[in-house]
């Protein structure tokens, strides 16, 4: 007799529940169970359920049976710390979560399938709610420092993540771009490995702070749990939680080390605001970012932080980068290729029709493995 259990398969369970508001003694009511610590059991992935136990859980869940089996998700298993805009509703945002868990979900199947399982023993920085403002910023120093990330650090970055610190980086389409209710990306932890979404639509400069400051919540979530949902309106700043402030500082001595400061601004300029314009911008990072990272460091008076502040943003000729990532298509062609899962499901998982999981492929100059 076939029977399902993984700690996985828990995690979703506990999940649905917990939707529902139900406790574990309400569900094992519902099931016929003696006891809670049956539910404890299979949600822990101590207990497998039976075919018939799983489809009485499915409808005491108000779940299909087949959000419980998906290879292809991480819903129940992943934690989120999401940066969007205050206005979006919390509904529309769960919605695009389901999907992310989809990507986030093949992005892991397929590392399995080509043999890449995280290691346990990933980078973390030693930094805690308590620590210094400066103590972020000297560790984004030192990363910068060694591992060579250059005088423009932004330009580095993706590469960085995922080469040497072994977190992909996906981006992504998150609705339409606007200051209150756009999702700007996320942070995903599973445990031994971490993700970072981000919003493929928003200005490089906006989408470089994101990889920055998403790559401090990856390197330090075990001592710092970030929220489930953060605001990222600039006017929300000062509001912001000890933890993304933290995750700011990181991100601007990041892209903005001391180093290259010294190395891109005229010592003679350091007042002049329409050198510090030109500034941000081979730093790749806003004018607003710059003005912030040099009255912390006292090299600029409030007046011309202020002054910074009011330059519109530069119009940027930038194209957005290819969605997900060049590395995520071409692991998802070869498994197509090999016959490790069809068209179809993998179609199924994006979130896409036929036609426009041919395209993404087109799109990274990869010829499709299928035809239609």
């Amino acid at each position: 007799m076939k029977t399902y259990g993984s700690p996985q398969l828990g995690a979703r369970i506990k999940r649905a529940r917990t939707k529902l508001d139900l406790s574990q003694d309400d569900l094992a009511l519902k099931l016929g169970f003696n006891d809670r610590q049956t539910v404890s059991d299979i949600e822990t992935g101590k207990r497998a359920l039976k075919a018939e136990e799983l489809l009485a859980l499915s409808d005491a869940l108000e779940q299909e049976v087949q959000y419980f089996l998906d290879p292809f998700s991480v819903a129940g298993e992943a934690e989120y710390c999401w940066r969007a805009g205050p206005s979006l509703p919390q509904a529309e945002l769960d919605r695009f979560e389901e999907r992310a868990s989809r990507w986030v979900g093949l992005l892991r199947w397929l590392r399995n399938e080509h043999k890449l399982s995280s290691t346990p023993l990933k980078l973390t920085l030693p930094l805690t709610s308590s620590s210094s403002f400066e103590r972020a910023e000297f560790f984004a120093e030192q990363l910068v420092a060694k591992y060579d990330l250059g005088p423009i650090p932004a330009a580095k970055l993706v590469d960085f993540m995922e080469t040497a610190l072994d977190t992909p980086v996906l981006f992504v389409d998150t609705g339409e771009v606007q200051e209150s209710g756009a999702i700007s990306g996320a942070a995903c932890d599973l445990g031994t490995l971490g993700v970072v979404l981000v919003n493929r639509n928003e200005p490089a400069t906006r989408r470089n702070f994101d990889l920055a400051h998403e790559l401090f919540h990856t390197l330090t979530w075990p001592s710092m749990k970030p929220d489930h949902r953060e605001s990222n309106s600039v006017l929300d700043r000062k509001g912001a939680h000890r933890i993304e402030q933290l995750a700011n500082c990181f991100a601007a001595a990041l892209l903005m080390p001391t180093s290259s400061l010294d190395a891109f601004i005229d010592p003679g300029m350091a007042g002049d605001v329409n050198h510090l314009v030109e500034v941000a911008g081979r730093l790749r990072v806003s004018v607003e970012a710059l003005s912030w990272r040099l009255y912390r460091l006292g090299r600029i008076d409030r007046r011309t932080r202020e002054a910074l502040a009011a330059v519109r943003a530069i119009a940027s000729n930038e194209l957005p980068p290819k969605p997900f990532s060049h590395s995520f298509v071409a692991m998802l062609h070869t498994a197509l290729d090999r016959g490790w899962l069809t068209a179809r499901k993998a179609a199924s998982a994006m979130g896409m029709t036929l036609g426009e999981l041919k395209g993404l492929f087109l799109t990274h100059e990869i010829a499709s493995p299928f035809d239609l």
